[in-house]
């Protein structure tokens, strides 16, 4: 099969390109970019036929079977569909779309296509979360579970993350992959939601963008689940960093990056080196998410995270952002 990369920025630079690079049985046919420099780049570097600056010129070469999106939150459902129209499988970086209205038209359309829309949730291809979830089974019935995922977002003010109408913010950049953790372990429906957000930096004040949010879950069986999310992480302790705790009936599971680092090194400031140049996930992860998104398309099969899942993930976060807007608990 052959794949055109759309999207030659931070997440195709240190995942997505190395993750495709790796496959035997993929090609990775074009690259695209709105900008010339980074598409042409882009193109040398991934062995790719060809590079693009236009979406239409990418959708009207009938070679390409698999368009890998990794644009800004904003755009994921206009090229999502434009792709999927034009007889492309989709895969999309998460979240979904910025809105239930443009997700629920993403889901139209691959279902009126034919063709497959897979987004990348890349934490369920961890290979950490998958040991922790095969043991969950050693601590009885998992009753709650707190997540935190802290960073400090390395982006200039001007950069469309900042820019909640574009982004949804910390909510939808990191609160994603919490809202999905949790689902996933608990296999559990989520009823009601309660969240707080706070504007800490400069940049998050002067774009009114949350960089700051706690996310309360009420689930299904009396589970309950916190998830705090930031990107105001002090820069000085590197720009990572995440800790899972799972208490069930007969026991607990803990896990911390900060102590499963192999060095710590304290001078002028704390440095954690890591296994990845991503940071917050084993690259490992996203050739697993890409290797099996593939045989799903090949095999007309279901992935482990499927479009609906996405759906309800999203829809999950948008719920959060309405609880801290009213001031109150919002019910999914």
């Amino acid at each position: 099969m052959k794949v055109a990369i759309v999207g030659n920025g931070n997440i195709y630079k240190l995942a997505h390109i190395h993750a495709w690079q790796s496959m035997k049985d993929v090609e990775i046919r074009a690259t695209c970019d709105i900008t010339a420099e980074r598409a042409e780049k882009a193109y040398k570097e991934s062995g790719a036929a060809i590079y693009y600056m236009r979406m239409d010129d990418l959708l009207s070469d009938d070679s390409i079977d698999i368009v890998d999106l990794c644009v800004p939150t904003h755009k994921h459902a206009k090229l999502s569909i434009a792709s999927l129209k034009a007889g492309k499988h989709v895969i999309c970086e998460k979240p979904m779309a910025r809105s239930l209205k443009d997700a629920e038209k993403m889901l139209k359309a691959a279902d009126e296509n034919g063709k497959g829309l897979y987004i990348a949730h890349t934490r369920r291809f961890d290979r950490r979360w998958r040991k922790i979830k095969d043991n969950m089974g050693r601590i009885g019935t998992p009753m709650y579970i707190r997540r935190c995922e802290r960073s400090w977002l390395p982006f200039p003010a001007d950069s469309w993350y900042w820019n909640s109408e574009k982004s949804g913010g910390v909510l939808l950049d990191l609160g994603v992959h919490c809202i999905d953790m949790i689902k996933w372990l608990f296999e559990s429906k989520v009823n009601e939601v309660f969240a707080k957000g706070k504007m800490i930096r400069r940049e998050a004040k002067e774009n009114e963008t949350y960089d700051l949010a706690t996310i309360f879950l009420k689930i299904e069986g009396e589970k309950k689940a916190l998830v705090d999310v930031s990107w105001a992480f002090p820069m000085a302790y590197a720009p990572f960093f995440s800790s899972l705790d799972i208490v069930g009936t007969a026991g607990r599971i803990e896990y911390s990056d900060k102590n499963t680092n192999p060095m710590l090194l304290v001078k002028d400031k704390i440095k954690f080196p890591r296994y990845s140049p991503l940071l917050s996930t084993d690259l490992n992860a996203f050739r697993e998410e890409m290797g099996e998104f593939a045989r799903c398309i090949e095999k007309g099969e279901e992935p482990i995270v499927t479009k609906v899942d996405a759906y309800d993930i999203l829809k999950i976060a948008l719920a959060a952002e309405e609880s801290i807007e009213r001031g109150k608990a919002v019910k999914i």
